[in-house]
């Protein structure tokens, strides 16, 4: 049986996470969000980090009653997430232990650093929005505004209630008079980084939203020297990235229980 670490007792992981760039790794070894797994408190060798919608497997692949413990926590706590294997010793035993029970799905990273963006350029994009849409910034009533309906509710879910998203995160919001109708937020943050969400609602697509209220997010991490990182779940969203100033790295898989 895996045990769950509090916040207060994460530094038990920092050694097997110390190379991870992952915001969510990161922001959950740091003990601002997400949750964290380990066979035991002593001479940690792997973990399982879950945020949201993402889950990491970090360390040393386990064998044996491990690895069955290991399987059943995946199956308890992140039976839907998208399952991020450390490198190719954990991607084979993912493909091995899931036999069968596994689909691949591809995303895109885009480069984390803050030297591609252009702020005038940022500047022009949150200005350019149809007539009767203003860029506001997330306050607590554009917080429930978000969590209320489902296209939104991602902008804010990742943090346990608003205290802990104006702790931590921020985000824009495009409001059409008292709807909220497109977002950019912080889906995940540690130090010195932000991990991006973007959503915008359905019959409001294609009118330039997404791309103000990136841009304002982008361009308050920038003031905050922040790194916002841009990881993409399709192509759309690489073309909206670019647009930012964003570079395209890689193209890369991750996996994901049946």
């Amino acid at each position: 049986m895996m045990v769950e670490l509090g916040r207060e007792k994460r530094q038990c992981i920092q050694a097997i996470c110390r190379e991870s760039r992952e915001v969510l790794v990161r922001g959950a070894v740091e003990g601002t969000m997400g949750r964290v797994w380990v066979p035991g408190l002593d001479g940690v060798p792997f973990c399982l980090i879950a945020s949201g919608d993402f889950a990491y497997l970090l360390g040393l692949p386990p064998k044996g009653a491990r690895a069955l413990d290991l399987k059943s926590q995946l199956y308890q706590s992140a039976s839907h997430a998208l399952i991020f294997p450390e490198n190719e010793l954990w991607e084979q035993w993912l493909l091995e232990e899931f036999e069968g029970q596994l689909r691949m799905v591809t995303r895109y990273a885009l480069k984390k650093d803050e030297h591609h963006f252009d702020t005038d350029r940022l500047k022009a994009n949150v200005k350019a929005v149809p007539q009767g849409i203003r860029i506001r910034r997330i306050d607590e009533r554009l917080y429930h505004l978000a969590m209320k309906e489902e296209w939104s509710r991602d902008l804010c879910s990742n943090f346990e209630d608003f205290k802990h998203f104006a702790a931590c995160g921020f985000g824009y919001g495009a409001m059409k008079i008292h709807r909220l109708v497109a977002g950019c937020s912080a889906y995940g943050v540690s130090e010195g980084m932000m991990e991006i969400q973007v959503d915008t609602r359905k019959d409001f697509r294609r009118q330039g939203l997404a791309l103000a209220c990136s841009s304002a997010f982008v361009l308050e991490c920038l003031e905050k020297k922040l790194i916002p990182n841009w990881d993409a779940a399709n192509q759309q969203s690489v073309e909206l990235a670019e647009k930012l100033g964003y570079v395209f790295e890689r193209e890369y898989q991750v996996y994901q229980l049946l």
